[in-house]
């Protein structure tokens, strides 16, 4: 795991979140219950970024749902 990706789902801890390794992505979870986006999908991680923009979508992402990271 990429110390970026560690730093991320620490801060997301932090929020009060959990966060679930699956093949391919990390899933997050809240209350025991799957995060959903505001479409409906399951709030993930990719496993292995190449980038950091996906992690600048995530916190808007996050901000959609009203949770501050």
């Amino acid at each position: 795991m990429r110390k970026d990706v560690r730093e991320f789902i620490r801060r997301l801890e932090t929020a009060g979140l959990e966060v679930k390794s699956t093949p391919g992505h990390y899933h997050v979870w809240r209350d025991g219950k799957p995060l959903r986006k505001a479409n409906g999908m399951p709030f993930t991680l990719p496993f292995s970024p190449g980038t950091t923009r996906w992690r600048k979508t995530a916190i808007l992402d996050l901000r959609k749902l009203g949770i501050d990271v």
